[in-house]
């Protein structure tokens, strides 16, 4: 595997968030309760699992070695269809959402504190407090993602070296 890329093309978050936006859009909220238990929406939950496969297809490079064997069935990948690239492409969506997510909320003023009033119906109140909170959080979260990028760079595999 010389110098070859997960994936093809550069990541688009805003396009990420867009096609879970549509998911929400088309089928609710991923979870609803009753009677004190959280039920999971199904539609959501299926139609995200499409939505990544496809993305991840869209995106995927599949890197292969073929050092230990030519044959097509014995080469070593990553398709669009492997656990691996599929995890790491819901990841990458799921974080892009967030990511557009907090900063929109920032921007626009979100708060849900029923005693502001809403500029028009379904609209953000412009909150100061409320884009202040989202600021904190966004912040809060680069710090999250910075330590786990610390993490998982500290944490580096060791190839198994060949031994004659």
């Amino acid at each position: 595997m010389s110098n070859q890329r997960w994936f093809k093309k550069q990541l688009d978050p805003d396009a990420f968030y867009l096609a879970i936006q549509d998911i929400f859009s088309a089928f609710g909220p991923p979870y609803g309760a009753a009677d004190n238990k959280i039920i999971p929406n199904g539609f959501f939950w299926s139609s995200l699992a499409i939505n990544v496969i496809l993305r991840n297809q869209e995106y995927s490079g599949e890197p292969t070695q073929n050092q230990c064997s030519n044959k097509e069935e014995e080469i070593t990948r990553y398709s669009y269809l492997h656990t691996e690239s599929t995890m790491l492409m819901l990841g990458l969506m799921a974080l892009s959402w967030l990511t557009v997510n907090i900063k929109k909320k920032t921007e626009n003023g979100h708060c849900h504190n029923p005693i502001h009033k809403a500029k028009e119906t379904n609209k953000p109140s412009g909150c100061p407090i409320g884009s202040n909170f989202h600021r904190d959080l966004y912040s809060d979260y680069i710090s999250i993602l910075e330590d786990f990028v610390n993490n998982v760079r500290n944490s580096a595999p060791t190839p198994i070296s060949s031994s004659n």
